[in-house]
């Protein structure tokens, strides 16, 4: 489902006009109008605004696992699920530790420390499988985005 169809249906499900989505997340029907017709996309800041006019708590309630974000015809941004973690081979999280993935379980390089895929995902600035980055994020408040494989260089 693209982003645009899921915003509508969250908005239509909970009787909200697009007007009263507006006026909830100051800015204009237009803009709702552009992101349902998948013409514009939100910022994140704006989808933190919209979930939170749809009673969600945080970002983690939308379902990025099962959207696409197009603009026009074109996809602009495919996310790497939290399902989907536990099939690659290490993460790098934004504070610098390396975590050798197994199955559902993070192992970090250097001190051995174990954690849950689900607690790592969220920290998680680069995904590697087979040698390669297959996601990443430039922020720790972005998505996580696959990317081609790009081959890790031999140090």
């Amino acid at each position: 489902m693209e982003l645009g169809n899921w915003i509508k249906q969250e908005r239509e499900k909970r009787d909200l006009t697009q007007a009263s989505v507006s006026d909830g997340i100051g800015l204009s029907q237009g803009t709702i109008s552009l992101w349902e017709n998948n013409k514009s996309i939100p910022s994140i800041v704006d989808l933190y605004k919209i979930a939170a006019c749809f009673g969600m708590k945080s970002l983690q309630e939308i379902p990025f696992d099962k959207l696409e974000i197009k603009k026009g015809d074109g996809l602009i941004m495919e996310s790497l699920s939290l399902y989907e973690l536990p099939t690659c081979d290490s993460v790098k999280t934004f504070e610098g530790k390396t975590y050798k993935l197994k199955g559902f379980m993070g192992i970090e390089q250097s001190s051995g420390e174990v954690e849950h895929v689900s607690e790592l995902y969220y920290r998680t600035r680069t995904v590697v499988t087979n040698n390669c980055v297959v996601a990443k994020r430039k922020n720790v408040n972005d998505e996580l985005q696959k990317i081609k494989g790009k081959k890790l260089k031999a140090k």
